[in-house]
């Protein structure tokens, strides 16, 4: 992948403050032992090589922040950081799909932002912990709370501004919905770092290696639970795949439709939960497809007022089609109202305006662009001007008449 110029910028100033901040540290604080140096370096990248991935492999959690947060009270700046950068540089997680990752197989620019944005985060919270009057070796509450906030809020600033560089999106509200999700995480794992610190400072290093038990059991059952999430995932996908051999024309529409309700949920600023929702109602709001005659799906002429009628089941019978599904009851109202309009002329219950769900009115916008876009047996593709013309054209009676101009501008700043 080729990185564009601000996002070569970006990385390059995020490793030469890491840099500053290595040099900053070294001139003017007392190295640790080698062996706390290996011990703690060495249980980083443990940890940062059991990480578990999240769906889709976008995103992998561990408890190296912890390990690293407790190494900063234990041994000082100097410790924390280099532990903590060569937790990312070193480590040797699986990803699904992918094998083993390491140094050698991850594109370069990668694993330089994610040791740059460890050593100067975990390097400035460092500091903090020192100025505000913490103490190398001893344990001081007020100020590990404080760290343990602030270093979030320096990794979800740090990695949200990336996000908003690459996606093109607002950074407030990349920051906002970071934030969010991260917050009972980071608290977890900020906990779990100061239990560390009081372990080692108590007991020393056996003590932190028998805490390491429960934690790989915590592990364990996390990662179940991301099987299962990883099973929902590839139970969408063979769904979506059977909707489409059903419609040939179809094919993709889907994923397409996905992409841009994210892309429009995201800009508006939707919680992540509500954005997990939406790509699995994009994929699926055509389920209720697997219903309608295959004639009546692939007529390259238009549909008498009968076909037209049994096309308009298929939003209600892929409704109920999920219903039946515990994985799938939270979108049964997003894929049922899709087809609605704004004005209440939609179907199959003529909601209007602030009764259909926000999830809904973004589904239909990405859903009618795609269809305009692309070929179907009864036209060819529009010009995508001519499909936000109409959008544009139909806010507020077809479409949101928000999400409608906000779209339409999203749209034209990707094509710029």
């Amino acid at each position: 992948m080729k990185l564009d110029k601000k996002t070569s910028i970006y990385i390059g100033g995020l490793s030469l403050l890491a840099i500053i901040m290595l040099i900053y540290l070294f001139q003017n604080f007392d190295m640790p032992s080698w062996h706390m140096l290996l011990f703690w370096s060495g249980l980083t990248i443990a940890a940062e090589t059991l990480l578990i991935m999240l769906p889709n492999n976008s995103v992998g959690v561990s408890v190296g922040s912890a390990i690293n947060l407790a190494a900063i009270i234990v041994g000082g700046p100097i410790l924390g950081t280099v532990s903590a950068g060569l937790g990312f540089l070193l480590r040797y997680p699986y990803v699904p799909g992918e094998g083993r990752v390491h140094l050698f197989n991850t594109p370069f620019y990668i694993t330089t932002f994610n040791v740059a944005q460890s050593v100067l985060g975990t390097g400035i919270i460092s500091l903090v912990y020192l100025y505000t009057g913490g103490q190398v070796g001893a344990f001081h509450f007020p100020q590990a709370v404080l760290i343990l906030l602030l270093g979030m809020v320096i990794n979800s600033f740090i990695v949200s501004v990336l996000m908003s560089i690459l996606k093109k999106l607002e950074f407030s509200k990349v920051w906002i919905s970071n934030m969010r999700g991260l917050i009972l995480n980071a608290l977890a794992v900020g906990i779990l770092g100061i239990i560390i610190a009081l372990a080692y400072l108590g007991y020393g290093y056996w003590a932190v290696l028998l805490f390491s038990g429960p934690l790989l059991l915590a592990r364990f059952s996390f990662k179940l639970y991301m099987d299962m999430k990883n099973i929902h995932l590839s139970t969408i996908e063979t769904l979506s795949k059977t909707i489409e051999a059903k419609d040939p024309y179809t094919s993709g529409h889907a994923n397409r439709v996905m992409e841009y309700s994210v892309l429009l949920a995201e800009e508006y600023g939707l919680s992540e939960s509500k954005l997990q929702k939406i790509r699995t109602a994009a994929v699926l709001h055509d389920i209720g497809k697997i219903a309608i005659n295959d004639n009546i799906l692939n007529k390259a002429t238009g549909l008498t007022s009968e076909e037209y009628a049994e096309i308009k089941k298929h939003p209600s019978v892929g409704a109920d089609i999920i219903s039946n599904m515990d994985l799938f009851k939270d979108i049964k109202g997003i894929v049922k109202y899709h087809h609605e309009r704004y004005d209440g002329k939609g179907y199959p219950d003529g909601l209007k305006g602030e009764e259909i769900p926000i999830e809904a009115c973004i589904l239909t916008i990405a859903d009618s662009y795609d269809a305009m876009t692309t070929d179907r047996p009864y036209r060819k593709a529009l010009d995508k001007e001519v499909a936000l013309e109409e959008i544009l054209s139909n806010a507020g009676t077809q479409f949101h008449p928000e999400l409608a101009r906000i779209f339409v501008k999203k749209i034209r700043e990707q094509e710029v």
